[in-house]
């Protein structure tokens, strides 16, 4: 694992003459539809793809990959959890699973089982997290603003990849959403600022958005309460609470504490984006590129500086 997040910041430096780096949400996780860094708990509800969780899963009626969308394609896993996995009636389905602790079950089937974790536990973490503050100092190239009791989002025109900054505040209580100068199909990446992450409660209907590759990143969450989206969500900080909705994405939490559907549809497709520093999110652990081991630290320093001015002289 430590080998595939080098290769993909190496991958990601080889475009530096576009200055581009690529936004690959879900490589250290093989593609899961849910990843939480910490543990996922649930009373009730699914995840329609494969499920990774750096903690413990405590889960009960509940079912996991129904839709056969397994994690590290032909390994085939279906649940990776580093702690203990505890199922109380409920399935995990097409695939196989990893646990790091003891797995208990009860009214359930065991899945076939795995000795071996496909998931770098310590690497994944500060790949989000990294990842997170890196896109959060790309420079905007559109604006979501107010338009009566909802926002209005206008890209640049031009297509392939649009960056909004917004705040959780705009989000939270608007209805309804007006798109203007964005191309079908196109990447859309909110960055949204705030230690509170919610649309509304789920009073907003995301079916404008469904014809995009949507990526909401929750950079300074440290709660979110996300339902009724379709996109992906990457809030590395954040514990997710909500009881009830879905999402229709891939989603990227610390920790998961939600009875909300999690779809195995409009996954994040990988993408370039002009002015991501891919060094700012590669496995601090392993820089690619330099080999003091002391550099790696002035250069994630400089890097973390260098966004911080952007984002000050943009609100100046």
């Amino acid at each position: 694992m430590r080998n595939r997040l080098i290769v993909l910041a190496i991958a990601a430096i080889g475009v530096g003459s576009a200055q581009a780096g690529v936004l690959n949400l879900m490589d250290p996780v093989g593609g899961a539809n849910l990843y939480a860094i910490r543990d996922v708990t649930a009373s009730s509800s699914d995840v329609e793809g494969a499920v990774v969780a750096g903690g413990n899963v405590t889960i009960s009626s509940y079912s996991i990959n129904h839709n056969n969308k397994d994690a590290f394609g032909a390994d085939g896993y279906a649940l990776v959890a580093g702690g203990n996995l505890s199922l109380q009636g409920g399935s995990i389905e097409n695939g196989k699973a990893y646990v790091g602790g003891t797995t208990t079950l009860t009214w359930a089937a065991a899945p076939p089982m795995s000795a071996q974790s496909p998931v770098d536990f310590k690497a994944a973490p500060n790949y989000y997290k990294g990842l997170a503050g890196a896109l959060s100092g790309v420079d905007p190239t559109g604006a979501v603003a107010r338009l009566w009791s909802g926002v209005r989002v206008t890209g640049s025109g031009h297509g392939g990849v649009d960056v909004f900054d917004v705040s959780s505040d705009l989000f939270s209580n608007s209805s309804s959403w007006t798109l203007e100068q964005l191309v079908p199909g196109e990447t859309l990446v909110f960055n949204v600022s705030g230690t509170a992450g919610t649309f509304n409660n789920g009073g907003i209907s995301f079916e404008p958005l469904s014809g995009y590759n949507v990526l909401f990143n929750f950079y300074e969450a440290t709660s979110i309460d996300v339902r009724g989206v379709i996109g992906s969500v990457l809030a590395p900080y954040a514990t997710q609470t909500a009881n009830w909705g879905v999402v229709n994405g891939n989603v990227i939490v610390d920790t998961w504490s939600s009875t909300v559907q999690v779809n195995a549809n409009h996954y994040f497709n990988p993408v370039d984006v002009a002015g991501l520093t891919p060094a700012a999110h590669a496995d601090k652990a392993t820089p690619a590129q330099v080999p003091e081991p002391g550099s790696a630290a002035l250069v994630l320093a400089g890097l973390a500086a260098a966004a911080i001015g952007r984002r000050k002289r943009r609100q100046a």
